[in-house]
């Protein structure tokens, strides 16, 4: 499981995604969500190429989703033996890697005002959706990785092992943008 903060998200990790995400980090209005959506998106480019020995831009990922067929679905990786959950939610983004085959459903979010115990039962009920639902799941309550934050993981490998990661150290290093000398202001 690989976990990083919001504030780590920048411009350049564009870059890795390919264009069907950065049409939607295009055309998702709110700042913070852009930037959850483009980090949590790399963040799984970036662990999955690393798992798979590959450069995170040539991972390939497919969202579409099995009930409507829109490319909004449960990430897959295609012709892998990976499987794969990402969540985001306040300042965290967090993604779950499975080698091998199985299933695995992350969830994590910030509980704001509500009662942690709903907070809880929202990520179990979650984890579980994103692992395929159904029995043989078992479950993993983390400790938080912010404050006031869940984190739920769902496997169907009742002997994972769960090791919780800093991801920072994956992703690719912001570059400071440097304005084009050339180039008139209008």
């Amino acid at each position: 499981m690989f976990n990083v903060g919001l504030t780590v998200a920048h411009v350049g990790l564009r870059d890795v995604l390919d264009h069907r995400e950065r049409q939607r980090v295009d055309r998702t209005v709110a700042e913070a969500d852009r930037a959850r959506f483009m980090l949590g998106a790399a963040l799984l480019r970036t662990v999955a190429g690393s798992m798979l020995d590959l450069p995170a831009e040539a991972v390939t990922v497919d969202r579409t989703c099995s009930h409507c067929g829109r490319w909004h679905g449960r990430p897959t990786l295609p012709g892998t033996a990976l499987e794969m959950s990402v969540s985001h939610s306040g300042a965290v983004v967090t993604v779950a890697a499975l080698l091998g085959g199985g299933r695995v459903g992350v969830d994590v979010e910030r509980t704001g005002d509500r009662p942690v115990r709903e907070v809880v039962a929202w990520t179990i009920a979650e984890a579980q959706f994103k692992a395929g639902g159904g029995s043989g799941l078992t479950l993993h309550r983390l400790p938080p990785p912010a404050p006031r934050h869940v984190l739920t993981l769902a496997t169907n490998r009742a002997a994972a092992t769960v090791e919780v990661v800093d991801a920072t150290t994956l992703l690719p290093p912001s570059t400071s943008w440097q304005p084009d000398p050339g180039r008139r202001r209008k």
